[in-house]
């Protein structure tokens, strides 16, 4: 009996330590186990409210806006077109010589038929001198033949040599004198001359421009328009134009001519247009901006040229609209801001009751539009924009759509003008 108890006290201590070890393992494997568990919770738990956590709130864009309003425009039409003189040319010399002599002054008037440059012509006048000794001497041969040919004291034959001798040196005097006439530079028409290209003792090649010479009132102004403007375009409709070189004045005249051509290329047509130009304010090749004033008005809606941004996918504004309560309360804040919010909220109803939009909470909405034609700094909306609308004048490059926004007091480019286009 001794000995079997002696022979199972091994066997138990080791079935013990196997216990052991197993509740050891078991033990761990629960605490690893509840560690990553509670590690997952905290990281879920962490996640979970930084995304619940409000960020900062974008600050509200400072913008200045201005109001759709409805006029009353006269109807016309606008186009592009150049000044051009009624008479103009670049002065030269037929004939090639020296000068020797010039008799005017640059930026001066001159009249028809002044002259203006003198070229050396002493060797055809020396010419035309012997010719007209030869003419001399065969005029008097010709009146001695005659008296012996009616004493039939010579032959008709040699009469008639005498006189197409007299014929031809006559000729040659003519053409003499032509030349040296030529060997004179003077005015076509009356106008005024340029500046001088030419200079004492020069020798003048033919077709070597002297000056150019132009004729500045009245003047013409030619445009172009497109086809469908072709109908309701005549004589005698009244045009405005202006210049960049006197952008406060605007110069009055009337249609006086229509090309009955249609150009394939451009699908236009050319207009032109004649003004009274007493001051010279007007020179030929100035950029000219047209409006053909035509008969009736019309209601249109405008707004300034600069609230209209343009782009590849069409012209559009940013209007400036309240921002609806239930988006603004969808908004979390920040535990920090939620008194200023609260005050700046109660700030708000006040205004709105006072009728002041400048602290309430605003935001900017794009829509894209359709515009007309253009004057001054008014730009005509024929769809998207209704009167009464207010859309954003300068800031659009800082906001987005729904971008909240602030009104300014201040436009800065209230002073701003563009040109007059067509639509």
């Amino acid at each position: 009996m001794d000995s079997s108890n002696q022979d199972s006290g091994p066997d138990q201590k080791a079935s013990d330590r196997t216990t052991k070890r197993k509740v050891s393992l078991f033990t761990s494997i629960f605490l690893v186990l509840l560690v990553v568990g509670a590690g997952s919770a905290a990281y879920w738990y962490l996640t979970g409210t930084a995304r619940k956590a409000p960020g900062p709130r974008r600050p509200p864009a400072t913008v200045t806006v201005a109001q759709a309003e409805q006029q009353t425009w006269q109807n016309e039409r606008t186009g592009i077109g150049t000044v051009r003189a009624i008479q103009g040319t670049d002065l030269t010399s037929e004939l090639a010589g020296k000068v020797i002599e010039i008799l005017f002054e640059s930026g001066k008037r001159v009249r028809r038929g002044e002259l203006l440059v003198q070229l050396d012509a002493s060797r055809e006048k020396a010419e035309l001198k012997s010719i007209e000794a030869e003419l001399k001497q065969a005029r008097s041969n010709l009146a001695r033949s005659k008296e012996l040919l009616q004493k039939d004291a010579t032959t008709q034959e040699n009469y008639e040599q005498m006189l197409t001798e007299v014929e031809r040196l006559k000729s040659s005097a003519d053409r003499q004198r032509a030349i040296i006439d030529k060997k004179e530079i003077q005015a076509p028409f009356t106008g005024e001359i340029g500046i001088r290209k030419i200079s004492l003792g020069q020798y003048l090649s033919p077709e070597t421009a002297v000056a150019t010479l132009q004729q500045l009132d009245p003047i013409y102004v030619d445009f172009d328009l497109p086809e469908q403007n072709a109908g309701v375009i005549s004589e005698g409709q009244s045009v405005r134009i202006t210049v960049s070189a006197h952008p406060d004045r605007v110069f009055r005249g009337s249609v006086i001519a229509i090309n009955p051509l249609v150009e394939e290329s451009t699908r236009s047509f050319k207009v032109r247009a004649q003004l009274g130009n007493e001051e010279r304010k007007l020179r030929p090749g100035m950029f000219a901006q047209v409006v053909v004033e035509l008969s009736g008005n019309r209601e249109v809606v405008v707004i300034p040229q600069t609230a209209v941004a343009f782009n590849a996918y069409g012209k559009s504004v940013y209007f400036v609209q309240k921002q609806d309560p239930k988006q603004q309360a969808d908004v979390p804040d920040r535990p920090a801001e939620k008194n200023a919010a609260n005050k700046n909220a109660t700030e708000e109803d006040n205004s709105e009751k006072n009728g002041n939009d400048q602290n309430a909470a605003l935001v900017a909405r794009r829509s894209f539009i359709q515009t007309g034609e253009r004057r001054g700094k008014l730009i005509e909306v024929r769809k998207g924009v209704e009167p009464g609308d207010r859309v954003v004048t300068s800031g659009q490059l800082k906001i987005d759509d729904g971008s909240p926004v602030q009104i300014a007091q201040t436009d800065v480019a209230r002073d701003v003008d563009a040109k007059a286009t067509a639509p």
